[in-house]
């Protein structure tokens, strides 16, 4: 790709949000030749291997991106894909339970192509990906998730939920999960720091609603310390390094960042519950 194609996808990334709608009328799913779910929808369709592919089209024409927000922004050299999945029309007491929070399977949206009043919900049961490049064709266009915020953040939170990660709001992913994450990144650069960091089995950051003080919290493994020869020196000097790089990252929000480095087995149960984990992406520092 070119310079100003990066440019173009990094221009469009940014205001790509979960729950945004894409004109993509089909999806490819796997299928088993030997036991079909659907075996009208595969009758006659020759096949050699055990799992086959089979392309369903979408009658509502639409899919909704499920990706987390803080996925969607990291460059293609990180997370290449985008998650999505279909819009499906439904009767109106499903919609309604949907409506309702009472299915885990489907999300009541609005109808937002047309007048009939279409009941439209997010169908998790099929999920698959577009590659983010895919996102500049001008054949795929995007409706701003129609949502108003109170319901996206029952959105994100009923993915989460789904998909067994935690969701934070779109403040904290800015400024607290991102500048963590790129001060590890900028942390490993130091090759002293990416071996110490090396015996961190655990990240997780604290923060609660109204106050700006945060915590970054690194847990690391006894014995991996004493395999690697990491002593409480280079402990200390992870944690002085850290604390300043996630002042700088952090420099421009509202929030503050503290840094901590401890033993797993020096940390409570009662404090742990305290901290969510992140999941840290070690890709190339974006610049």
């Amino acid at each position: 790709m070119s310079d100003a194609g990066h440019g173009d996808l990094a221009a469009l990334l940014t205001h790509l949000r979960q729950g945004d709608l894409l004109d993509v009328a089909k999806l490819t799913t796997l299928w088993s030749p030997d036991a079909p779910s659907y075996p009208q929808e595969v009758a006659g369709v020759p096949h050699e291997e055990p799992v086959m592919t089979v392309e369903v089209r979408l009658a509502s024409g639409l899919c909704a991106v499920i990706s987390q927000d803080c996925d969607l922004r990291r460059p293609p050299t990180i997370e290449p894909f985008v998650a999505i999945a279909p819009m499906s029309e439904v009767d109106d007491v499903t919609y309604r339970e949907a409506s309702d929070g009472l299915s885990g399977r489907y999300f009541a949206f609005p109808d937002v192509t047309d007048s009939r009043g279409r009941r439209l919900v997010l169908d998790v049961r099929a999920v698959c990906s577009i590659e983010k490049t895919a996102l500049l064709s001008p054949h795929v266009r995007r409706t701003p998730c129609p949502l108003t915020e109170p319901a996206r953040t029952r959105l994100r939170e009923w993915l989460g939920n789904r998909f067994g990660r935690r969701a934070f709001p779109d403040e904290i992913v800015r400024q607290v999960v991102e500048p963590v994450e790129r001060a590890i990144k900028r942390t490993r650069q130091n090759a002293a720091m990416l071996h110490t960091s090396g015996v961190v089995v655990y990240w997780g950051i604290r923060w609660m609603p109204g106050s700006p003080n945060c915590s970054l919290l690194a847990l690391t493994d006894p014995g991996l310390r004493a395999r690697r020869k990491v002593g409480e020196p280079e402990l200390s000097a992870l944690r002085t390094r850290l604390q300043k790089a996630l002042d700088h990252f952090a420099r421009e929000g509202d929030y503050s960042i503290k840094a901590y480095v401890h033993d797993a087995d020096a940390v409570s149960a009662r404090e742990m519950l305290e901290f969510a984990e992140i999941p840290v992406d070690l890709g190339p520092l974006e610049t």
